[in-house]
């Protein structure tokens, strides 16, 4: 019977079934043995098209792979990978034909998260190299560059390790035509520093997709996840978003470290008058404290920054965040939940029932999170949250656009913030210089204006010298390191007040508090005058002096 059997059977699987008996493994045709779809749960289909394997069946921790040539080093790599995880494996011989209709079983695949693992660990020497011998991007380059792609895993360890290095806020993988390119966000500024060839981004991409545990067989809609990194016993958050692309799926990664946002209100770049302004509105027992500015200029930041300098035992916090990037202690913070309503307007109506002293919402949305806001700030709570607006001028009429009854904005806000962030100037290789006539006139007729309370100390309007970047390895040869905020604060004062029911302009908001009040760009030039940042970078975030 067996004979009339192998009659039947193909070359492949004639040989596929002597090499089984020569090596001592078992032989599986998976033309009558089915792969247990639990198993195939285990192994990502871009794994198994790479190793030419299939899991086939799996009880408890032990799983059976079965594979074309056990000697595959990728499969080697697989076997290892899974081991570490804590499986033990078990290797039989299938043929190319059972390799293709085990393939065609990832179809009938649940469509769901696969938790493969939740903590990337980057290679320890890969780590050393790249602490103690690289000092540029350009040198970081080159060695991705000069990395073999046989083993492309690699890849990983040395872009998450270079990307802590040069204190990176973001990794971008974006695919194109052939290649896939890897920039880092350093400061606010996007970099080039390495591309690859597209045939391997889906074994790189779907690692990251399962680490952050994110569905690794949905290609067409976006998705969002979260793993962490051990950095030299340091967990690092990395929050993951996915979106389709006409080439793959295009991944950014967000390096979120506490030492980034867990930082003093005055170190923020508040200058001396400023500060005074901001304490004394947020150690106010009520009111509405706003913070406006476009996504990336660092408002998550200084609202952090605040909570964490009148948070006290005696003190009732609560945060409605979408997300919540950072964990601090002392608050209790929640997260938005679109699916199941819990939304930052119903966040916020629960969370007048938890008898709070301090509010922080993420976002002012829609009208009725505007009006609760209002609301909870006139009965005895002290409501922080941000708007999308250009400038703190931009704050009263977004308020009156979203519904909220302009009688009741006086009473209510307490203050308005607008802030960008500018990076700062490497202090090792900037150089000074003394700026031509046409531009110290221009710098010399936007400040001649200040208010009183800004102190410009010994800077002479009509005689002063600003600095200039360079590069050096103390910056990693980008000539800047490091950044701070600008800012520019409205009060509201009695003028300001008669005027906000009549639903003002922002030029008219502007003329009612102009005689105390300084714009971002004027911010931006006190701090070059100062020497902290140069006046290219002024022009970049604010536009060009006039």
């Amino acid at each position: 019977m067996e004979k009339e059997f192998e009659e039947f059977q193909s070359d492949s699987e004639r040989i596929a079934k002597e090499l089984a008996s020569a090596l001592n493994l078992p032989y599986f045709n998976l033309q009558f043995f089915r792969p247990e779809i639990e198993a195939l749960d285990k192994v990502p289909i871009d794994w198994a098209k790479k190793t030419k394997s299939i899991p086939i069946k799996i009880n408890n921790k032990d799983i059976l792979l079965g594979v074309v040539d056990p000697y595959n080093q990728n499969f080697k790599d697989l076997k290892e990978d899974l081991e570490k995880k804590g499986f033990k494996v078990k290797t039989a011989i299938i043929s190319d034909e059972s390799f293709q209709t085990g393939l065609n079983e990832y179809n009938f695949l649940p469509d769901k998260k696969i938790s493969y693992l939740s903590i990337f660990e980057i290679n320890s020497e890969i780590l050393n190299y790249i602490k103690n011998k690289v000092n540029t991007k350009e040198e970081l380059s080159l060695s991705l560059s000069q990395l073999s792609l046989s083993d492309p895993f690699l890849i990983l360890d040395y872009v998450f390790g270079g990307a802590i290095k040069f204190d990176s806020s973001d990794i971008h993988f974006e695919p194109y035509e052939d290649k896939v390119f890897v920039r880092f966000r350093i400061d606010g500024i996007l970099y080039d520093i390495f591309s690859f060839p597209l045939n391997i981004y889906p074994l790189l991409k779907n690692r990251i997709k399962i680490l952050s545990g994110m569905k690794i067989n949905v290609y067409n809609k976006p998705q969002d996840g979260r793993f962490s990194l051990n950095y030299e016993g340091q967990k690092i958050d990395i929050r993951v978003s996915s979106v389709p692309s006409t080439k793959d799926e295009s991944i950014v990664c967000r390096i979120l470290k506490l030492s980034s946002v867990a930082v003093e209100l005055e170190s923020l770049g508040l200058r001396e008058d400023d500060l005074k302004i901001l304490n004394q509105a947020i150690y106010s027992p009520n009111g509405l404290i706003l913070n406006t500015g476009p996504t990336g200029s660092g408002k998550t930041t200084t609202l952090y920054s605040v909570l964490i300098k009148i948070k006290k035992p005696e003190l009732k916090i609560l945060t409605i965040e979408d997300p919540v990037e950072y964990k601090i202690e002392g608050i209790s913070q929640s997260q938005v939940n679109e699916e199941s309503g819990f939304t930052f307007s119903n966040a916020l109506r629960s969370f007048l029932r938890h008898d709070p002293d301090i509010i922080l919402v993420g976002e002012i949305r829609d009208k009725e999170t505007a009006q609760i806001a209002v609301q909870a700030s006139l009965t005895g709570h002290l409501v922080l949250s941000t708007l999308h607006t250009n400038d703190a001028l931009g704050a009263i009429p977004r308020l009156i656009s979203l519904g909220v009854d302009p009688q009741l904005i006086p009473p209510a806000l307490r203050l308005v913030i607008a802030q960008r962030l500018l990076r700062k100037i490497c202090p090792y290789c900037a150089i000074e210089y003394t700026p031509g006539d046409d531009l110290r006139e221009k710098i010399k007729n936007n400040l001649k204006n200040l208010p009183s309370r800004v102190n410009l100390k010994d800077i002479d309007l009509n005689n002063f010298s600003l600095l200039k970047p360079k590069g050096c390895q103390k910056c990693l040869g980008l000539g800047y390191k490091g950044r701070l905020a600008i800012f520019e604060l409205l009060s509201i004062n009695k003028k300001l007040e008669s005027i906000i029911e009549k639903n003002p302009s922002e030029a008219e908001i502007y003329e009612a508090v102009s005689d105390n009040f300084v714009s971002l760009q004027q911010d931006g030039l006190i701090k070059a005058l100062f020497k902290i940042t140069s006046i290219e970078e002024v022009e970049r975030v604010t536009g060009l002096i006039n």
